[in-house]
C-alpha cells in the first residue's frame, strides 16, 4: 500500500511509488473511483511509466484500468496474485 504517514506532505503519490523504482509495482485504479480522479490517476500512470523507463525497468511496472467504483474485485485479484507469482517466486 502506499500510505506512509506524513510523507503526502512531501510528495505526490507517483512520486511517492517512483521512489521504489526498478522494483516490480503494480497500480490497479477503478476508472469510476470517488477517490481519485480518472484524468489524476491518468496522470500518475503517465509519471510512473517516465520513472521506471528511466530506471531501465519498463516491464516491472504496470498500470491497469477496471471498470467501477473503488473495490477489489475478482478479475483485480486475478491481476494482483499473478503479478506477485511473477516477481515474488
Amino acid at each position: 500500500m502506499i500510505y506512509i504517514p506524513l510523507l503526502a506532505r512531501e510528495l505526490d503519490f507517483p512520486e511517492i511509488l517512483g521512489l521504489r523504482a526498478p522494483k516490480p509495482t503494480l497500480v490497479l485504479n477503478d476508472i469510476e473511483d470517488n477517490l481519485f480522479t480518472l484524468e489524476e490517476m491518468k496522470k500518475a500512470d503517465q509519471v510512473l511509466s517516465e520513472i521506471f523507463k528511466k530506471a531501465g525497468a519498463s516491464d516491472k511496472y504496470r498500470c491497469t484500468f477496471y471498470p467501477g467504483p473503488h473495490k477489489f474485485d475478482l478479475a483485480m485479484q486475478q491481476e494482483a496474485f499473478g503479478w506477485f507469482d511473477k516477481w515474488l517466486k
